[in-house]
């Protein structure tokens, strides 16, 4: 049962205990997230239409801004603010007075069907999808001037509408943008049409046990760069093995297999509070040279070759905040910035 919960907290507090989330906290968690999808007018259903609540403001958010912040620079530092923007609606607009959880992947590695966060019990964050005849899906990616990728996501037991659990028969209004994972498809002028559909999961032991591990994990962290932190989370070391990052993704599926995507389903904020999370113990290993440590360019794999981006150079979560866009350096560490919160 422990992987439940380590759900366990992201707390908004210069300090924090050590403990998991009792099934009251998860259940908190969980209707406050339901509270932001009632939440209406959404801020981009002018701009967006199809947009129809406050939780549906992000993934608009995140569809739009795709191209610019994946496999990139600014990668790490605007999920951070973006998940915390989350965790402040929660707070602001639904009353929420706990902390966004994250997800340990690696308790759930051996077997991520049977984790009590997908049990569909009213305190999970709903189950499976039903099951779905379906196969894997193979794609060589190619770019000019690249070696071509080739791009596994094996089929998992579900594939279908998630019928289980507070999320249950739940409509996302956009996506899939692109389930085969092509970054050619990021500027598509109708990745956000409004597509209602049911959320779909499609959890799959095939993805997550190889690529979810503490192995990979202590990898991660034992990184002696950001160049290679970088590497490691999104590209990993194993051919046909999904990264710590795609591995979160790719294991849950369906709308969560949609990188682009992917905000439609509740977990990616679990998930996301995860990479932070490993980030910032990275971060605290060695503070002085890695607080601020930052590389890459601001295009997806450097696609097409652009300039470096710099710690001076600005992003920004839209009408997500009120700030404006911030310059990459204010989104560093948890404890500075907008931000005021340790991992437990």
């Amino acid at each position: 049962m422990a992987s439940l919960l380590e759900f366990a907290k992201l707390e908004s507090h210069l300090t924090c205990p050590r403990r998991t989330l009792s099934r009251h906290e998860r259940k908190n968690y969980v209707d406050a997230v339901l509270c932001l999808r009632s939440i209406k007018p959404a801020l981009y259903e002018d701009e967006f239409p199809g947009t129809n609540s406050r939780f549906d403001d992000f993934q608009a958010l995140h569809i739009n801004q795709s191209s610019i912040i994946h496999g990139n620079a600014p990668f790490l530092a605007w999920h951070r603010w973006f998940t915390w923007a989350f965790e402040k609606s929660l707070r602001r607009e639904c009353g929420y007075n706990g902390s966004q959880p994250y997800w340990d992947w690696t308790l759930d590695s051996h077997n991520v069907e049977a984790s009590p966060l997908f049990d569909g019990s009213d305190s999970s964050m709903s189950g499976n999808g039903i099951p779905v005849p379906h196969n894997d899906i193979r794609k060589v990616i190619s770019l000019p001037g690249r070696p071509p990728v080739v791009s596994i996501i094996f089929a998992g037991t579900g594939g279908g509408c998630v019928i289980t659990g507070p999320f249950a028969n739940i409509t996302v209004p956009f996506g899939l943008v692109s389930p085969d994972l092509n970054p050619e498809t990021l500027d598509n002028p109708h990745n956000l049409d409004y597509k209602p559909h049911c959320l779909r999961r499609d959890l799959s032991s095939r993805v997550v046990g190889p690529s979810l591990t503490a192995d990979n994990v202590r990898a991660l962290l034992s990184s002696p760069n950001i160049t290679e932190f970088n590497r490691l989370i999104d590209l990993g070391n194993t051919p046909g093995v999904q990264a710590l990052h795609g591995g979160g993704h790719q294991g849950v599926g369906g709308d969560m297999g949609d990188f682009w995507s992917s905000p439609g389903d509740p977990i990616f904020y679990l998930h996301h509070a995860q990479v932070d999370r490993l980030w910032t113990l990275w971060q605290q290993l060695d503070p002085h040279t890695r607080q601020y440590a930052f590389s890459g360019s601001g295009t997806v794999g450097n696609y097409p070759p652009s300039p470096d981006f710099k710690l001076n150079d600005s992003v920004n979560i839209g009408k997500l905040s009120h700030e404006g866009p911030r310059p990459i350096q204010d989104l560093m560490s948890t404890v500075r910035g907008p931000f005021c919160y340790e991992y437990a």
